[in-house]
């Protein structure tokens, strides 16, 4: 699950009176990082979203196994669920029978 938006992607750091998180926009997304990982990401400059996640890759650290391998940047947000536009002529309507179904 993503962190809120109030909350850096990376370290989950909360944005307060005296700290503010910097927008990040790479290839149609938007991330919320602290000032710290938005100047990392400024100096490595990445070309992908996919970029962006390795740079990330073991900040995490676990308490029983060690240094995390997987990126704390999810590839997936809760609003990227769709899979395939919309229809364009809208949802299906269904009235529980086709034209074609008989009368009875």
């Amino acid at each position: 699950m993503a962190p809120p938006a109030h909350a850096c992607a990376v370290c989950a750091a909360e944005a307060s009176a005296t700290t503010s998180l910097v927008r990040v926009y790479i290839e149609g997304r938007t991330l919320h990082l602290c000032r710290s990982h938005a100047a990392t990401v400024v100096a490595a400059r990445p070309e992908t979203f996919e970029e962006l996640r390795a740079l990330f890759v073991g900040v995490t650290i676990r308490a029983g196994s060690g240094i995390e391998r997987r990126s704390p940047i999810p590839r997936r947000w809760g609003e990227d669920r769709r899979a395939f536009p919309p229809r364009p002529e809208g949802r299906r309507a269904s009235n529980g029978r086709r034209a074609t179904d008989p009368h009875d």
